[in-house]
Protein backbone atom coordinates (compact mmCIF):
# COMPACT_ATOMS: atom_id res chain seq x y z
CA UNK A 1 0.00 0.00 0.00
CA UNK A 2 2.96 2.35 0.43
CA UNK A 3 3.23 3.34 -3.23
CA UNK A 4 -0.56 3.50 -3.67
CA UNK A 5 -1.07 5.85 -0.72
CA UNK A 6 1.84 8.01 -1.83
CA UNK A 7 0.40 8.12 -5.35
CA UNK A 8 -2.93 9.38 -3.93
CA UNK A 9 -1.09 12.03 -1.95
CA UNK A 10 0.96 13.13 -4.95
CA UNK A 11 -2.17 13.33 -7.13
CA UNK A 12 -3.71 15.68 -4.56
CA UNK A 13 -0.57 17.82 -4.67
CA UNK A 14 -0.43 17.80 -8.47
CA UNK A 15 -4.05 18.89 -8.75
CA UNK A 16 -3.81 21.68 -6.19
CA UNK A 17 -0.27 23.10 -6.23
CA UNK A 18 -0.57 25.23 -9.40
CA UNK A 19 -3.31 27.37 -7.85
CA UNK A 20 -1.29 27.80 -4.63
CA UNK A 21 2.06 28.76 -6.16
CA UNK A 22 1.12 32.41 -6.67
CA UNK A 23 0.28 32.69 -2.95
CA UNK A 24 3.70 31.41 -1.90
CA UNK A 25 5.83 32.77 -4.77
CA UNK A 26 7.20 35.61 -2.65
CA UNK A 27 8.43 33.20 0.00
CA UNK A 28 10.17 30.80 -2.39
CA UNK A 29 13.93 30.49 -1.92
CA UNK A 30 16.02 32.57 -4.35
CA UNK A 31 17.69 29.46 -5.76
CA UNK A 32 14.42 28.27 -7.27
CA UNK A 33 13.42 29.75 -10.62
CA UNK A 34 10.25 31.83 -10.78
CA UNK A 35 8.39 29.06 -12.58
CA UNK A 36 8.83 26.07 -10.27
CA UNK A 37 5.97 24.08 -11.79
CA UNK A 38 8.21 22.00 -14.12
CA UNK A 39 10.55 21.23 -11.22
CA UNK A 40 7.63 20.34 -8.98
CA UNK A 41 5.98 17.99 -11.46
CA UNK A 42 9.31 16.35 -12.28
CA UNK A 43 10.01 15.83 -8.60
CA UNK A 44 6.52 14.41 -8.06
CA UNK A 45 7.05 11.94 -10.89
CA UNK A 46 10.33 10.74 -9.40
CA UNK A 47 9.08 10.46 -5.81
CA UNK A 48 6.03 8.59 -7.08
CA UNK A 49 8.03 6.13 -9.18
CA UNK A 50 10.67 5.26 -6.56
CA UNK A 51 8.25 3.66 -4.06
CA UNK A 52 6.79 1.47 -6.81
CA UNK A 53 10.29 0.32 -7.79
CA UNK A 54 11.24 -0.41 -4.16
CA UNK A 55 7.92 -2.20 -3.55
CA UNK A 56 8.56 -4.45 -6.55
CA UNK A 57 12.07 -5.11 -5.21
CA UNK A 58 10.62 -6.06 -1.80
CA UNK A 59 7.97 -8.25 -3.45
CA UNK A 60 10.48 -10.06 -5.68
CA UNK A 61 13.02 -10.44 -2.85
CA UNK A 62 10.89 -10.86 0.30
CA UNK A 63 13.92 -12.11 2.26
CA UNK A 64 15.85 -8.91 1.55
CA UNK A 65 16.27 -6.82 4.69
CA UNK A 66 17.62 -3.97 2.52
CA UNK A 67 14.45 -3.94 0.43
CA UNK A 68 12.25 -3.99 3.53
CA UNK A 69 14.30 -1.27 5.24
CA UNK A 70 14.14 0.86 2.07
CA UNK A 71 10.38 0.48 1.90
CA UNK A 72 10.03 1.41 5.57
CA UNK A 73 12.38 4.35 5.00
CA UNK A 74 10.06 5.61 2.27
CA UNK A 75 7.13 5.43 4.65
CA UNK A 76 9.12 7.20 7.34
CA UNK A 77 9.96 9.97 4.85
CA UNK A 78 6.22 10.17 4.13
CA UNK A 79 5.61 10.52 7.87
CA UNK A 80 8.09 13.41 8.08
CA UNK A 81 6.36 14.91 5.05
CA UNK A 82 3.03 14.80 6.90
CA UNK A 83 4.42 17.20 9.49
CA UNK A 84 5.86 19.52 6.84
CA UNK A 85 2.42 19.71 5.17
CA UNK A 86 0.73 20.41 8.48
CA UNK A 87 3.27 23.13 9.27
CA UNK A 88 2.83 24.82 5.88
CA UNK A 89 -0.96 24.66 6.24
CA UNK A 90 -0.88 26.09 9.75
CA UNK A 91 1.93 28.64 9.65
CA UNK A 92 2.35 29.68 6.00
CA UNK A 93 -1.03 29.35 4.31
CA UNK A 94 -3.20 29.52 7.43
CA UNK A 95 -5.57 26.88 6.07
CA UNK A 96 -5.39 24.28 3.35
CA UNK A 97 -2.01 23.41 1.84
CA UNK A 98 -1.64 21.18 -1.22
CA UNK A 99 -1.39 17.59 -0.04
CA UNK A 100 -2.47 18.18 3.55
CA UNK A 101 -5.74 16.24 3.29
CA UNK A 102 -4.17 12.95 2.22
CA UNK A 103 -1.18 13.60 4.48
CA UNK A 104 -3.39 13.78 7.57
CA UNK A 105 -6.19 11.39 6.56
CA UNK A 106 -4.15 8.62 4.93
CA UNK A 107 -0.39 8.97 5.36
CA UNK A 108 -0.33 9.81 9.07
CA UNK A 109 -2.49 6.90 10.30
CA UNK A 110 -0.94 4.43 7.85
CA UNK A 111 2.59 5.46 8.83
CA UNK A 112 1.84 5.01 12.51
CA UNK A 113 0.19 1.64 11.87
CA UNK A 114 2.95 0.31 9.63
CA UNK A 115 5.90 1.46 11.72
CA UNK A 116 4.34 0.25 14.98
CA UNK A 117 3.61 -3.12 13.36
CA UNK A 118 7.16 -3.36 12.03
CA UNK A 119 8.53 -2.69 15.52
CA UNK A 120 6.06 -4.99 17.32
CA UNK A 121 6.65 -7.89 14.93
CA UNK A 122 10.44 -7.38 14.75
CA UNK A 123 10.55 -7.02 10.99
CA UNK A 124 14.00 -5.50 11.38
CA UNK A 125 16.54 -5.18 14.17
CA UNK A 126 16.04 -2.43 16.72
CA UNK A 127 19.08 -0.66 15.32
CA UNK A 128 17.71 -0.75 11.76
CA UNK A 129 14.35 0.57 12.96
CA UNK A 130 16.07 3.28 15.02
CA UNK A 131 17.93 4.49 11.92
CA UNK A 132 14.70 5.07 9.98
CA UNK A 133 13.83 8.47 11.46
CA UNK A 134 17.27 10.11 11.22
CA UNK A 135 17.62 8.72 7.70
CA UNK A 136 14.19 10.05 6.75
CA UNK A 137 15.10 13.50 8.10
CA UNK A 138 18.23 13.50 5.92
CA UNK A 139 16.24 12.40 2.85
CA UNK A 140 13.41 14.88 3.43
CA UNK A 141 15.82 17.67 4.39
CA UNK A 142 19.30 18.02 2.89
CA UNK A 143 18.90 15.50 0.08
CA UNK A 144 15.57 16.94 -1.08
CA UNK A 145 16.84 20.52 -0.85
CA UNK A 146 20.01 19.56 -2.72
CA UNK A 147 18.02 17.95 -5.52
CA UNK A 148 15.75 21.00 -5.77
CA UNK A 149 18.79 23.31 -5.92
CA UNK A 150 20.27 21.15 -8.67
CA UNK A 151 16.97 21.14 -10.56
CA UNK A 152 16.72 24.93 -10.20
CA UNK A 153 20.23 25.35 -11.62
CA UNK A 154 19.43 23.05 -14.55
CA UNK A 155 16.16 24.84 -15.33
CA UNK A 156 17.78 28.27 -15.04
CA UNK A 157 20.59 27.28 -17.43
CA UNK A 158 18.14 25.29 -19.62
Amino acid sequence: MIPIFLLLHNVEEALTIPSYLPRVAASLPVWLPADVVPIFFGALAVVTAIPFIVAVWAFVRPESRAALWSLLLIQTVVLVNVFSHAAVAAFVLHGYAPGVLTALAINLPFSIYLLRRAARENWLSRRALALLLPSALVVHGPILVGLLILAGIVVRRG
